[in-house]
């Protein structure tokens, strides 16, 4: 397997769709992960699976910040990541020659595809999400980023899919998306949820305590968005957050607090009084706990939103756009609402949490479509098709 890292589980959805999905392959034989860090790593504890690692951080913050607000991504960042790919792959060659097939974990890596290919070897791609489509929703609000992200996403995802044996999507939407746009067989598609575990909130009532009283939320009604803000579609959602929708409901509703839970608040500075970051949580029972409505204003994004589907499972009140709830099924859910962004001021405006249900009681009505054994089948079923030949 080749995948950006460090791979932490609950760290982001994209590791903890890698750790669930090396999980299911470690039934059938060993698992090699070639991963290559885009972020300093906190440090990984014992694996069950080989771990190789390559540092792939671009370290200067300020010209990576310039790069982020223009276009999103880091042009620089990019560039040092795949010249690290092409020493990883290449010094690793022998091990790519020796395994029985090749899971890539996005279209970030062309040298691999291509060296795995040309050595013979059975290529997986497991897109996580299709970029592309992701660029396209810059179009309306950020010229460069749609331009750039299209220019550069739309050869990748293009090359990768022709050389690609299988092709693993997270919802049918994409698959669609991909025959559409890409002209991909649909024969070389297969369709693997996100794993979505949803155990009971281990807290307790004075847990619950401490953290309103060390956030300030004491009294308040929390709306809370929750997700690793260094990835584009997230941090958007907190910049519509702080620049449209907390100015406005600091006069009309008092009582609200938004509540931004994720690692990466550093890059946003002086947020308004009724804006509390809390940063990288180890435990997010709390802050669900704490919960009175999810709100994510979404504009940006591809793949299953795991985030949703989280607070979906603890039946807390959501609030999204069509982008957030893209490949879920929300028909008869009382509690979510999705709106257009330019609706989300009103709807919190008039948001009485007493009014729709905000229990902590796990919901059932999805999450069977999301269990790691759905995974587990679908992966069987991949690697069924793969011996068949």
């Amino acid at each position: 397997m080749i995948a950006l890292g460090p791979i932490e589980r609950n760290s982001n959805g994209y590791s903890i769709r890698i750790g669930h999905l090396i999980d299911s392959l470690l039934r059938h034989d060993e698992v090699t992960l070639i991963e290559f860090h885009i972020a300093e790593p906190r440090g990984a504890g014992e694996t069950d699976y080989k771990r190789i690692e390559y540092d792939a951080v671009y370290r200067n913050r300020r010209v990576s910040d310039l790069f982020f607000r223009l276009f999103t991504f880091n042009p620089l960042g990019q560039l040092k990541m795949q010249l690290m790919t092409i020493k990883g792959i290449w010094d690793n060659r022998a091990l790519i020659r020796s395994s029985d097939m090749v899971l890539i974990e996005g279209a970030l890596f062309p040298f691999a595809v291509a060296m795995a290919k040309l050595l013979g070897k059975t290529v997986i791609l497991d897109t996580h999400c299709v970029n592309l489509k992701l660029g396209i929703d810059f179009k309306k609000h950020n010229r460069a980023a749609y331009i750039l992200r299209c220019l550069t996403w739309g050869p990748l995802e293009y090359f990768a899919y022709r050389l690609s044996d299988h092709i693993i999507f997270v919802s049918q939407n994409e698959v669609d998306f991909s025959e559409r746009m890409f002209h991909m067989p649909r024969k070389k598609a297969m369709v693997i949820p996100n794993v979505l575990d949803i155990p009971p909130l281990a807290v307790t009532a004075e847990e619950t305590d401490l953290f309103r009283q060390k956030y300030g939320l004491n009294g308040k009604v929390v709306a809370t968005f929750l997700g690793d803000l260094t990835s584009v579609q997230n941090k958007d959602c907190v910049n519509l957050i702080l620049n449209e929708l907390a100015g406005g409901l600091a006069t009309t509703r008092k009582d609200i607090r938004f509540l931004i839970v994720g690692k990466g608040e550093e890059g946003f500075s002086e947020p308004p009084d009724n804006v509390v970051f809390t940063g990288y949580l180890d435990k997010i029972d709390a802050a669900i706990a704490v919960t009175d409505i999810f709100v994510a204003p979404m504009r940006v994004g591809a793949g299953t939103k795991t985030k949703v589907l989280l607070f979906m499972g603890y039946r807390k009140p959501i609030l999204t756009t069509e982008v957030g709830i893209e490949g879920i099924d929300v028909r008869g859910r009382g509690d979510v609402m999705v709106l257009r962004i330019d609706e989300f001021a009103d709807a919190l405006g008039s948001f009485d949490p007493r009014t729709i249900y905000a229990g902590n009681e796990i919901g059932s009505c999805f999450g069977g479509d999301y269990s790691p054994e759905v995974m587990r089948s679908r992966v069987d079923e991949l690697i069924a098709q793969i011996h068949k030949g």
